[in-house]
């Protein structure tokens, strides 16, 4: 009933928003978009031992194509394409165009500080612990690297309100996952979510609330509400810290839940030319025996590579043999440094995830992420990626260890 009633107040707030003349002067039309061609080599992702050589390389692209136009009464229109295919694929759909971003943007609507925005767009919470991307778990089928995916999007609408008198944001989205209309029932897949935060130039603290509802109507939902704290210590320069931690309850799957998850992060960026920093991050998410009730469920993480390793990530997502995200500790420490201007290098070692609760061995392993950026020009950028993971007995088949080499060139405009 609940869902009812909001649907129907945004249903007439939209027919309100749009009895409008059917004119509208246009400000300015921003044209963008971005190229990122990738040279990627993968070598025993599945770590498993094959008589046959089990080396792959291939390159694939990421094309972007965005028009945004600035209407009058703080209306504005953002349409963005994106096509992501293999160089001389042959599955299926290699050259489809995809709408990557739709919507609609109305700021100060009826009263000051409340922006709408309905349609397909990119929701962030946090830095995407829980919600972030909508294919975090499972990728995009029409590329080989699907953990590479840049199709992120929700159709979705979403309310948030500035209050005036303090720096806090409170925002009301829903994200519609799966129609079933005309299947015989309503089934739809909905993500309810309420967040709260408050943010300063050093201080940023977040709250939020979160329903996956699988089935409208029925028990099948689960809630997720956890906190965010980032915090750059102004006493000590360059020393920031930031921690995030979700809990959930309800049905998922049929299997009632009750996992949690959290990640910490510390580091200190040194105050000299070489911005050369250094940090230690931990990463936990529940799990149990039965791979059910105790095992967090991460729904639409974000960058979820960085936080346990790029090659653990590829090869859960790609391969299938655990669900990333969920079941694991994992221990992090990282820096970073420029050497020069336009350079930089970046290195992190994950020296032994685990996983958190099963009935034989627990070791995941341990790897190493090594990166290399140069900004050629403004609009230029050239990159390097190398990873590396030898998997633990927790991993099935580890009969041998994995590596990638990914190479990048990428141009913005």
């Amino acid at each position: 009933m609940a869902k009812r009633i909001l649907t129907l107040c945004l249903a007439l707030v939209i027919g309100i928003a749009f009895a409008m003349p059917a004119t509208a002067a246009v400000k300015s039309i921003k044209v963008g978009g971005d190229l990122t061609i990738r040279g990627i080599y993968r070598d025993n992702l599945d770590f498993q031992n094959d008589e046959e050589d089990s080396a792959e390389s291939w390159l694939m692209s990421t094309t972007r194509l965005l028009v945004g136009a600035e209407l009058t009464d703080n209306v504005s229109v953002v349409i963005r394409l994106l096509n992501e295919r293999d160089w001389e694929s042959y599955t299926d759909g290699r050259e489809d165009i995809e709408i990557d971003l739709a919507y609609i943007k109305m700021r100060d609507l009826f009263i000051p500080g409340l922006t709408a925005t309905l349609g397909r767009q990119e929701i962030l919470l946090g830095k995407g612990f829980v919600v972030g991307n909508v294919n975090g778990l499972s990728g995009d089928s029409s590329i080989n690297a699907e953990d590479l995916t840049a199709n992120k999007s929700f159709d979705a609408w979403r309310l948030d309100y500035e209050v005036g008198t303090a720096p806090v944001t409170i925002t009301l989205l829903n994200a519609h996952l799966m129609e079933s209309a005309g299947w015989g029932g309503n089934v739809d897949h909905d993500l309810w979510g309420l967040n709260v935060g408050y943010k300063t130039d050093n201080l940023a603290l977040e709250g939020y609330a979160l329903l996956y509802d699988r089935q409208t109507g029925s028990k099948y939902s689960l809630l997720t509400y956890g906190a965010r704290v980032d915090h750059t210590v102004l006493a000590v320069p360059g020393l920031n810290y930031n921690i995030e931690a979700a809990m959930q309850s309800g049905n998922y799957n049929w299997n009632d839940r009750d996992g949690w998850a959290g990640n910490a992060d510390i580091s200190y960026t040194f105050q000299n030319p070489t911005m050369a920093k250094i940090g230690a991050a931990w990463f936990y998410a529940s799990g149990d025996k039965s791979g059910s009730a105790g095992d967090f469920v991460p729904l639409f993480p974000d960058n979820l590579g960085d936080r346990i390793g790029r090659i653990t990530y590829a090869a859960m997502v790609n391969t299938g043999f655990g669900t990333p995200g969920s079941n694991m500790s994992v221990p992090k420490i990282y820096g970073s440094i420029c050497p020069s201007e336009k350079h930089m290098l970046s290195l992190a070692w994950f020296p032994a995830s685990t996983v958190v609760d099963t009935y034989g061995d627990d070791e995941l392993g341990y790897g190493a992420n090594f990166g290399y950026a140069y900004q050629y020009t403004e609009d230029v950028s050239f990159g390097l990626l190398v990873d590396y993971a030898s998997a633990g007995k927790g991993v099935p088949a580890n009969e041998d260890d994995a590596i990638q080499v990914i190479g990048s060139v990428a141009v913005s405009f």
